[in-house]
């Protein structure tokens, strides 16, 4: 089960890099009518979510940036420094090598309490690949509504 959930982190991580790839500063910041986040949140969130997950207690990431892409959160209520997608996809590239690291063992171990309707570490892993790939889908929809939008 380890080494699927894992595989399926590493493919996500190839799509969103592919997905990312060429798409504007402008284009990464807009968030289009009927949308309440852009291309810039998806990232940010993705990261954030997937390292409360596995690495809860043990965050490889700034405090603040569950406060800036955490769930609830949006663009718009965003203030000081916020982090460059760049930033972001470098952190993603650094999960993914610690995701890895993770021993097959680990996956099969109970949580502390349900989580989510999950009750051992592989099962909330692979509800964090579902989440991250619905994520994606959400990043290549914003990304045809602007890049659309801004042909007109």
């Amino acid at each position: 089960m380890s080494e699927l959930v894992k595989g399926q982190f590493a493919r996500t991580r190839k799509a969103l890099s592919q997905a990312l790839e060429g798409v504007s500063s402008e284009v990464l910041e807009i968030v289009p009518e009927g949308f309440n986040n852009n291309i810039h949140w998806q990232v940010g969130h993705i990261l954030v979510v997937t390292e409360h997950f596995f690495f809860k207690g043990q965050e490889k990431i700034p405090a603040n940036y569950n406060e800036i892409f955490g769930p609830s959160t949006k663009p718009d209520d965003w203030t000081g420094d916020i982090p460059k997608v760049e930033t972001l996809i470098e952190q993603l590239n650094e999960q993914l090598v610690r995701i890895k690291e993770i021993p097959s063992e680990a996956f099969y171990q109970k949580l502390p309490k349900r989580f989510l309707g999950n009750e051992t570490y592989g099962e909330l892993a692979a509800t964090g690949a579902f989440h991250e790939a619905m994520h994606l889908g959400q990043i290549q929809s914003l990304k045809r509504v602007v890049e659309a939008t801004k042909v007109k």
